[in-house]
Formats: C-alpha cells, structure tokens, sequence
C-alpha cells in the first residue's frame, strides 16, 4: 500500500487532489520520505520520486517545509517548486505550513505521530498542508493557515480541513505541561481524560477539530487513524519508528480548457 483513499475536490481553477502515504514497497526501505532523519539521501529521493509520479507530477514540482512545531505559516507559488524536494538544506525555514494558490505546486508535509492537516477552498482553488504537533497545535497553527489561506483570497467559511493519520487518544498519553498549554485555549469540550498516575491521554484531533470549528470551517472531516495502532502501515515515533516519515500531499492540478 502507498497511499490511503485519495481525498478529492472540484473547483472553479482545477481539481484539487490530497493523501497520506503510507509504508510501501519502496526503491529504498520501506517508503521513509524524510531526509532529515539520517537516512540514505539517494534512497529516499528515490521513493519521493516515486510518490511524485503517482500523482503525474514530477519531484521538481513539490514543496517541502522544514517543519520546527511552530505556527508559522508561509504561502508559496510556482516559483518555490523544487525546494526542499532533493536538498534538506533548501526547504522552506521555520515553517509548519503551506498555502498556494497556483496549479501544479505539490505540498508536503512530513509525519510519524504529528496531525496532518490539509486544506482546501473548493470556491476558490487555494489550499494548504499543515503539520500540527502538541506545541504547534497550542499555538493555534490552525487558525494560522486558515488566515493565510484568507490573506490568499479564501473564504474561510468554504475551507474544508481533512485531519490526517496521527497517533489517537488511545496511545497518546502527555504529562501536565502539555495539559495547561491545553486548557490555556479555553475550549468547550476537554479534549484529554485524566489517568491515576497525573497524566492524560489527548486527542490533538479533537483539539485541531475545535479550533477549526472557532475559526469558521466549513467542514471538518477526521480520517479516523491512529498511527501508533497501525504503525505496520503508517510511521509512528512513539512506535519506535524513529528514522521514517510518511507524507500528507495536496495539489491542485490544471484546468485544461479544450
């Protein structure tokens, strides 16, 4: 398996095409797509070009982010493509999240436990991929994307967001530091239930969900995955998968007018 179900959407400048690669039989490995978790370079180039023809795309066309479990948001264009696809060195710096507007420019974001959030504005054709850890999530990387995403021209009341594969409350126990950045964002529901031992096991899910649903959202849908429970399929660090990344990929492809 590479990727999961394919997550679509049409709009008025292209369709609009999003997944989450899994674990597969790779050129190297078993799908690692992450270079910065020493690893073979040549090999996991390798299986990124793999997932770039998949999508009909060449590697040339994708972004990647260097990902510092801020809430720093950065819109790219065409002019960006290739950045960070084969050389660490030239992702995009300090950042967890990719809007675009342009056609044919591939966000990616990389995971092993983390939430992936993709974007999209069905109205408009603008979109965006976010990585979304405890600290991230805290500081609201949200409602960051989503202004970006409305800097861009987006409606945020039409922004759809597909929470990802990402390790569950089932397996993700966090200790009180975490807990009072949590209750510091004065949601509704309590997203965590309480252990004996003073910690909690969280759903960042259900975090990310409600603070979507404060920022206007259209739509919310939850993939359902956790990633620590199927770490045969999808890299999990809290599994113990310390030198693999899987992938959350959106793009949207040319409108072709005959």
């Amino acid at each position: 398996m590479m990727f999961g179900q394919w997550i679509k959407w049409d709009t008025p400048t292209g369709t609009v095409r999003a997944a989450f690669t899994t674990k597969f039989s790779a050129p190297h490995g078993i799908g690692n797509l992450g270079l910065h978790v020493n690893d073979d370079r040549d090999g996991v180039i390798q299986n990124r070009q793999v997932i770039a023809r998949q999508l009909d795309l060449s590697l040339e066309n994708s972004v990647w982010a260097e990902q510092v479990h801020g809430n720093h948001v950065e819109q790219v264009t065409t002019l960006d493509s290739g950045r960070g696809a084969l050389d660490y060195g030239t992702t995009i710096e300090g950042t967890d999240g990719l809007v675009t507007t342009d056609a044919n420019v591939l966000l990616a974001m990389l995971f092993a436990d983390c939430v992936p959030l993709v974007f999209c504005d069905p109205t408009t054709g603008i979109i965006a991929n976010t990585h979304a850890g405890w600290r991230g999530t805290v500081a609201n990387i949200v409602e960051a994307t989503v202004a970006r995403m409305e800097a861009a021209g987006a409606d945020r009341s039409s922004i759809q967001m597909v929470i990802g594969p990402s390790i569950r409350e089932c397996c993700y126990e966090v200790d009180q530091p975490v807990l009072e950045a949590i209750d510091r964002l004065g949601l509704e529901d309590t997203p965590y239930t309480m252990k004996e031992n003073g910690k909690a096991m969280l759903s960042l899910q259900q975090t990310n969900a409600a603070l979507a649903e404060r920022s206007g959202l259209g739509d919310i849908i939850d993939a359902g995955i956790c990633t620590h429970c199927q770490a045969d399929d999808y890299f999990s660090y809290r599994h113990g998968d310390h030198q693999g990344r899987f992938a959350s990929l959106i793009v949207k492809e040319s409108l072709h007018v005959d």
